[in-house]
């Protein structure tokens, strides 16, 4: 007599994730170099996987840090991976490198964002570029903190200072499918954008004709006066812990002369 065994919760969130990234089993097998047929018994939970299995699994679908704590729990395993927050003491050395970081680009306007896109930090010149829709988007950090999402797409944010909008905004989408750490998360972030007004419905899909520059450019005019920027974005390179994988520092240089010289007379206040 067969016995089918009910599946898991490991094997439910195995699934999910092969599917996520568009992987038979055994394509997944191949890349793990075990066979298909142990693949379908860990997700329909007729195995229960080693620890070094959810490890190999998870570095096969580039599963993020955090949510590889999620797969070893639902194997019965301890996380592997630590899970502070920006305020943990824990945290203390990765808040001064990204603060150092911040404050050594002044006065180029740069931003401490999180996997959501939830900005909880700004150097000087960021701050004073946030501080010109504070009304819409209070931001106080680390009390008070604000979505770049919200404050890029929503008409009450930066976006009427931005002059180049239409291409910039179809690019942040597109980044948007690139640099997500997970398909919920991109999810998510569509979702949240989705309600803002004028966003044509052919922006939405990964377009791979529609490439990604080297640079981000973003063309902004306040106060008459025209300022040129591209964006460029720093992350941890080899991250141990699941907020160093999804912390990055955004920041905003000047693409032209005209440009540096407006941010220096801002920061020294003689703008």
């Amino acid at each position: 007599m067969n016995t089918v065994s009910a599946p898991s919760e490991f094997g439910d969130l195995l699934r999910s994730w092969r599917h996520e990234r568009r992987l038979s089993q055994g394509a997944l097998a191949n890349a793990i170099e075990t066979p298909s047929r142990h693949v379908s018994f860990l997700e329909t939970g007729r195995a229960q996987p080693s620890r070094e299995m959810v490890t190999r699994l998870s570095t096969a679908l580039q599963v993020p840090l955090r949510d590889r704590n999620l797969l070893l729990r639902a194997a019965g395993f301890a996380d592997l991976y630590a899970e502070a927050t920006l305020s943990d003491a824990e945290a203390d050395m990765l808040r001064n490198a990204v603060l150092r970081m911040m404050t050594a680009h002044d006065p180029c306007p740069a931003f401490v964002i999180d996997r959501f896109w939830e900005v909880h930090d700004a150097n000087a010149s960021g701050r004073r570029l946030l501080g010109r829709i504070a009304e819409a988007f209070p931001f106080d950090p680390p009390h008070v903190t604000a979505n770049m999402l919200d404050m890029t797409f929503s008409p009450d944010g930066i976006r009427p200072y931005i002059r180049n909008w239409t291409d910039y905004a179809r690019q942040a989408i597109q980044r948007l499918h690139r640099e997500a750490l997970s398909p919920d998360d991109l999810r998510g972030a569509l979702d949240r954008i989705a309600a803002y007004p004028e966003l044509p419905k052919d922006w939405w899909a990964l377009d791979v004709r529609y490439a990604h520059d080297p640079v981000f450019p973003i063309e902004m005019e306040a106060d008459g006066r025209r300022l040129n920027f591209f964006s460029v974005i720093a992350a941890i390179a080899t991250p141990t812990g699941a907020l160093a994988q999804e912390l990055r520092v955004e920041t905003l240089f000047p693409a032209d002369d005209a440009t540096e010289a407006a941010l220096k007379a801002a920061i020294s206040g003689t703008a």
